[in-house]
């Protein structure tokens, strides 16, 4: 009896140690929209730039690039790490002048803002940034009807709303065209040129799956979810095809 609880206290702390080692403060879902901005940031040799991130939370990208940032958000809140500069600000009216930052990131942000002032959040990731900007938010009908679906199943299972994805459905998700024309609107007021592209980011049917897990009254599950699909991050990294829930918007500024 004594050998068995030392066997299985052994084998929790082997897994902490791991995951700490490895994956430490990583999230799958996280992870697995921020891969692609990090992927960006190291093709255009710009890990060892400037670096913001607007609408960060407490950690935003550091678990992934592993790198002190500098961060603006009007809430930080939740699990800290020392590699994030806070900075209290809007993402509408960001306190820094014109090319302050070689590198500009906005990652699941613009659809927490209300319609009015995405246009606006998204001029001024533009008019901070150098070099790139890199905007990764969810688009479209069908990731707004997922949101929806699983809103419902979150009722279900917890008899209450979720904050994050009832400010989705409330504020709308936007288009990818609307996302290019607010991008284009606003190189062409701060005189800018860049080149534009974008990319699909995560499958909405391994999402629904993985959200599935996540919203679950079940610890084990839910470990599942936290742990079990981190091992799985470097098969589902390349789920970025068919229907996505979100795009990446990479913004390559004209030297």
């Amino acid at each position: 009896m004594e050998l068995a609880f030392f066997m299985n206290l052994s084998a929790k702390n082997l897994a902490r140690k791991f995951f700490n080692r490895y994956f430490y403060r990583q999230h799958p879902e996280a992870a697995l929209r921020y891969l692609p901005v990090v992927s960006a940031i190291k093709k255009w040799n710009l890990l060892n730039s400037q670096i913001l991130e607007v609408g960060s939370g407490s950690l935003g990208i550091t678990p992934y690039l592993k790198r002190e940032i500098d961060a603006v958000d009007i809430d930080f809140s939740g699990p800290r790490t020392n590699l994030l500069n806070e900075i209290k600000g809007q993402a509408d009216d960001l306190p820094f002048r014109k090319n302050s930052y070689d590198v500009v990131i906005s990652v699941d942000v613009i659809e927490h803002l209300e319609r009015d002032i995405r246009e606006k959040a998204i001029y001024e990731i533009l008019r901070v940034a150098k070099k790139i900007a890199v905007i990764a938010v969810p688009t479209g009908e069908l990731a707004q009807n997922q949101d929806k679906q699983l809103q419902k199943y979150w009722r279900k299972v917890f008899d209450r709303e979720n904050h994050f994805l009832e400010e989705h459905i409330r504020n709308g998700l936007p288009t990818s065209d609307e996302i290019l024309v607010y991008l284009d609107k606003s190189l062409r007021k701060l005189g800018k040129n860049a080149k534009i592209t974008s990319t699909g980011n995560l499958n909405l049917a391994i999402r629904n799956i993985l959200m599935r897990t996540w919203i679950t009254r079940s610890k084990l599950l839910y470990y599942l979810y936290l742990k079990g699909y981190l091992l799985l991050i470097p098969i589902l990294k390349f789920a970025n095809f068919g229907n996505c829930y979100r795009r990446v918007f990479v913004i390559e500024f004209d030297a």
